[in-house]
């Protein structure tokens, strides 16, 4: 998902994270930010590649320890998929981030 900067940024690509019985319906939607400096922390970061059907032109990290939610109209394009194990990989992060 590729979406607006506030206060005028570029957009950025994000992972949705929020259950997809809300993604129609709810005002906001719950993501986690990329971002292109890999190598961070491992517990609550998940490396995602090009490679991978994501829409992204070079390897991201999934951050999970920045988890935010953002009003629909702010989500301007959908980029692509990442697999199912690299979203339970997400999962798993965030389950670790939150402490549930």
């Amino acid at each position: 998902m590729l979406v607006d900067g506030h206060d005028g940024g570029e957009p950025r690509p994000a992972v949705v994270v929020q259950a997809e019985l809300f993604n129609e319906t709810h005002a906001t939607i719950t993501l986690c930010p990329l971002t292109r400096s890999v190598g961070g922390e491992a517990l609550f970061r998940v490396a995602i590649s090009p490679q991978e059907h994501t829409g992204l032109p070079v390897e991201c990290e999934v951050q999970v320890d920045r988890i935010i939610s953002v009003p629909r109209h702010r989500c301007v394009k959908l980029l692509g998929h990442a697999s199912a194990t690299r979203m339970e990989q997400v999962d798993q992060a965030l389950r670790r981030w939150l402490a549930l």
